[in-house]
């Protein structure tokens, strides 16, 4: 069994950074007991003050310290009930092999009872094994505080990079939407203008077929016409050549009457 209460030092040029988790999540984490607090308190203590405080080791309480530690790597939990207000802070009671071979079995039976998907993005099965890392980051800042804050970091790294992967995505599904609204614009484009050009066909074709109806008619008209014109011209004609034909013979007649009637050669000689 590891000592409840390791001795807990922070060397000042140890590197820190502040982690922006809010409440600690009660699934795997181990917690205190309720303390009674204020509205208005300050639940999270500042990591500066904690690095001033180890440079004072006769004052220092290695038990209060770690709990201040735990406090900055996971904020304690704020909780409301009939107008009073209490406080949940991480536990700093180490772990041993029986609490992590629990911890692995309810690991299992909550992934299995959320319907978290294996493979894939799943944000169920993000938050639980954030929820796993936040419990595994406490065992190990109670057992060792520096190696507590590496693993802080590595976790704050990791949801740094996940969130610029996220928001790559969001880059991207609002470039496929822009491109997407894009596309339908043009495409609506596209159809308003075939529309607009089948239209035009269409008043085009029935112009054309209104044009060859009228062609038609004047074709009609215009043939008539002509063989008006024809059987005119060949009335015409034949009624000139009878024409002729009565001058010809009344010419001829005329002729044989002045044969029949001019003097004889004998009248003449005398």
């Amino acid at each position: 069994m590891m000592d409840s209460t390791p001795n807990v030092t922070l060397n000042a040029s140890f590197p820190i950074t502040t982690t922006t988790t809010t409440a600690v999540p009660s699934t795997f984490i181990q917690l205190n007991s309720r303390e009674p607090t204020t509205k208005d308190a300050e639940l999270t203590p500042n990591f500066d003050e904690i690095i001033k405080d180890t440079g004072n080791e006769q004052q220092q309480d290695p038990e209060k310290q770690l709990q201040k530690i735990l406090d900055c790597v996971l904020p304690p939990r704020r909780i409301e009930e009939g107008g009073q207000f209490f406080v949940q802070r991480a536990s700093p009671t180490p772990t041993t092999r029986l609490d992590l071979i629990a911890l692995q079995e309810k690991f299992e039976a909550i992934l299995a009872n959320a319907r978290a998907k294996p493979f894939g993005i799943c944000p169920i099965r993000r938050r639980i094994y954030d929820d796993l890392f936040d419990e595994l980051i406490r065992q190990v800042t109670v057992s060792c505080a520096e190696r507590g804050l590496l693993l802080l970091r590595v976790r704050d790294e990791i949801r740094l990079t996940l969130l610029a992967y996220q928001g790559v995505l969001e880059s991207a599904i609002a470039y496929g939407i822009r491109k997407a609204v894009a596309v339908e614009r043009h495409q609506t484009n596209a159809i308003v203008e075939r529309d607009a050009e089948k239209q035009k066909n269409v008043q085009l074709n029935a112009k054309i077929e209104q044009l060859n109806k009228q062609i038609a008619t004047e074709r009609l008209v215009k043939e008539e016409e002509v063989k008006l014109l024809e059987r005119s011209m060949r009335d015409e004609n034949e009624r000139l050549l009878e024409s002729n034909r009565t001058l010809k013979m009344h010419l001829q007649s005329i002729i044989q009457m002045d044969q029949q009637n001019g003097p004889q050669p004998s009248e003449i000689n005398d």
